[in-house]
């Protein structure tokens, strides 16, 4: 019984020493797309039980939105949260990055245009309004005018 025990703590030695000692293969890091990560932290919101897990979410949404300052997505989801929560100057910053970065996301102009009227910046909503009316057509195009006309 002893030498059994003997040659088990040999071995378990041996395997020990050989873990320690052998050298460690790389890690693949897996880069996750910045879509996928949009997605990840939408997800983690629109799901979230309580408001500490939503708000885990957001926070998630902020960091990605810091490190991606040009993803107008990302921009444009973080305008919506601050509409949302009724954070209007932050929304009307939000959607005008959105549009200098992609100066045809005609959804944005809209949102911005919403956000001056919850504002009480009727001047800024019609210039935007005006905008896009010039650049857009169609339901876009008539859904900007009616609102324009809301406003004289």
């Amino acid at each position: 019984m002893k030498r059994i025990a003997v040659v088990l703590g040999l071995v378990l030695a041996l395997f020990i020493h050989t873990k320690s000692t052998r050298p460690k293969r790389p890690t693949i890091k897996n880069e996750i797309s910045i879509s996928d990560q949009i997605q990840e932290a939408l997800s983690n919101i629109q799901n979230a039980d309580n408001a500490q897990s939503q708000m885990k979410g957001i926070l998630q949404m902020r960091s990605l939105s810091e490190k991606y300052p040009e993803n107008a997505d990302l921009q444009w989801n973080m305008g919506l949260f601050s509409i949302q929560s009724g954070q209007y100057e932050k929304a009307v910053a939000r959607f005008e990055k959105v549009i200098n970065i992609d100066a045809q996301r005609l959804d944005a102009y809209m949102q911005l245009a919403i956000s001056y009227l919850a504002l009480k910046d009727t001047s800024a909503a019609t210039g935007v309004l005006i905008s896009l009316i010039d650049k857009s057509e169609g339901d876009t195009q008539k859904n900007a005018e009616v609102m324009l006309e809301k406003l004289k």
